[in-house]
């Protein structure tokens, strides 16, 4: 719920710059993709390991 208030106030601070808001955006979502994926690769690379 926090995130949403979070989310709305900065939606409210940027309605001046939509560019600007979706920018933020675009790079928080891609840290949230790669920090997703970082324990797959971690995992894929130490099972390989384990299986040979």
């Amino acid at each position: 719920m926090s995130r949403l208030a979070q989310l709305l106030a900065e939606a409210a601070d940027e309605s001046n710059n939509p560019v600007s808001f979706i920018y933020c955006k675009i790079v928080k979502f891609n840290q949230y993709v790669l920090d997703l994926f970082n324990p797959i690769g971690i995992y894929q690379k130490y099972s390989y390991e384990m299986a040979t």
